[in-house]
């Protein structure tokens, strides 16, 4: 996760919990937890980070969100992290996201 407009990009190494899967009209909205891996240090400007899926209804991925204290902030993820995040969707929280998706 890296600042955006920042160079120096950087994977961090953390663990994700499925908090909250629903249904908003044509979309699935998935929240994550997220924790650093021990011996992980994430940027000291992000207080309290988790992660906001939006799906469509089909369970494609359209946009991978890192939210700190629950809100839009100035920190990205690295295509490495949305790869870790996908997967960890795939493997964790499918069978929540399946009950409400157009499958």
């Amino acid at each position: 996760m890296n600042k955006y407009g920042s160079d120096n990009w950087q994977d961090h190494r953390f663990t994700l919990a499925c908090k909250e899967v629903e249904r908003r009209g044509q979309w699935l909205d998935i929240h994550l937890a997220l924790y650093p891996e021990e011996g992980e240090t994430l940027p000291e400007e992000l207080h309290d980070p988790s992660v906001y899926v939006i799906c469509d209804l089909g369970g494609a991925i359209v946009q991978i969100i890192l939210l700190d204290e629950g809100c839009d902030c100035e920190y990205q993820f690295t295509p490495g992290e949305k790869e870790k995040i996908a997967r960890y969707l795939e493997e964790h929280c499918s069978a929540e996201m399946d009950s409400l998706l157009l499958r």
